[in-house]
């Protein structure tokens, strides 16, 4: 497919360019994840997109282009089921997305995490939840039975969609990231059409694109600020956690100001059997629930309808 009609539209410049239309943008996205276009004219969009910013339009076309392409996993639609999508790991302070996702597991909710496997410069969720033993590499029949056995699943975006993948797999090519980030937090890995979403963002624009994105979709979702991009709350201070349902916005978890109480000691390195060995010792009930993760957990339960349950004391 001819690449220039789209690139005319949204390559012109940060006062010239205008966001596609919802039909225009869909045969774009077509082409793009049919490997209808040259390799310089799908960077020439990726680039042009991220100069721009990515319209609402825009990103609906993309998800809805996508997610009838995705492989999901099956779970019980009459149970509550969460996805927690991690493209970022973290480099500077512990990833404790599988701390998150186990705890909401540990509730009852079925719980699929899905993302990248690897970072040469990060420390991914895969490489901690299979340092702890939870696995990484599965398919979906793997992550339907870690869900069977009461453990979160992680599927990786390589299982999920080669072709969003290989769209990721160009931030290494291009320096940047590119508008597959942004879809890949919106996605549902699962078959349950009620799945609540959490999502993350780094820059107010992208906080303003999500809520929009589930108000307009009807979708729901929590929307946060993440921690070095992953949506999982930082120990340090409670971020607000937005529960956007039925079209409108509800906060959930307030922002605070100051840092949060009885900070816990996190792990001095950020390696994965570092971390995965800190997350045990607070699962097992050696260490305190960082308090802002705490009060994440309620929220997600608070999401889905599921009375929190009580944890083990920490032992003295």
């Amino acid at each position: 497919m001819d690449a220039q009609p789209f690139i005319k539209e949204i390559g012109r410049g940060r006062e010239g360019a205008r966001g596609l239309t919802y039909d225009s943008a869909v045969t774009m996205f077509d082409s793009m994840f049919g490997g209808g276009f040259a390799d310089i004219e799908l960077g020439a969009i990726l680039i042009a997109l991220r100069m721009k910013g990515e319209s609402l339009d825009e990103i609906r076309a993309g998800v809805d282009v996508l997610e009838p392409l995705i492989a999901r996993v099956p779970v019980d639609a009459a149970r509550p089921v969460v996805s927690i999508p991690s493209y970022n790991g973290a480099r500077h302070t512990a990833n404790l997305v599988p701390l998150l996702a186990c705890l909401i597991a540990d509730a009852g909710v079925q719980v699929v995490v899905h993302g990248v496997t690897n970072d040469p410069r990060r420390t991914t969720t895969a490489e901690i939840m299979q340092a702890m033993g939870l696995g990484s590499a599965g398919g979906t029949h793997a992550a339907e039975a870690a869900i069977a056995r009461g453990d979160p699943a992680f599927l990786p975006v390589s299982t999920l969609s080669s072709r969003l993948a290989a769209l990721l797999e160009l931030r290494w090519q291009l320096g940047v990231r590119n508008v597959g980030h942004t879809l890949a937090k919106l996605l549902n890995p699962t078959t349950s059409e009620t799945c609540l979403r959490l999502t993350a963002f780094t820059h107010p624009e992208f906080a303003t694109l999500q809520h929009a994105y589930f108000e307009a979709t009807g979708r729901t979702a929590l929307v946060m600020r993440g921690t070095e991009g992953e949506p999982v709350a930082s120990t340090r201070r409670a971020a607000q956690i937005d529960w956007v349902h039925e079209g409108r916005s509800e906060i959930l978890v307030p922002a605070t100001a100051g840092p949060a109480r009885d900070m816990p000691a996190l792990p001095d390195a950020h390696d994965a059997p570092a971390t995965a060995r800190w997350i045990q010792s607070v699962l097992a009930g050696e260490r305190p629930v960082p308090e802002p993760i705490e009060q994440q957990v309620a929220a997600v339960l608070q999401a889905v309808g599921v009375r929190p349950r009580m944890r083990a004391a920490v032992a003295a």
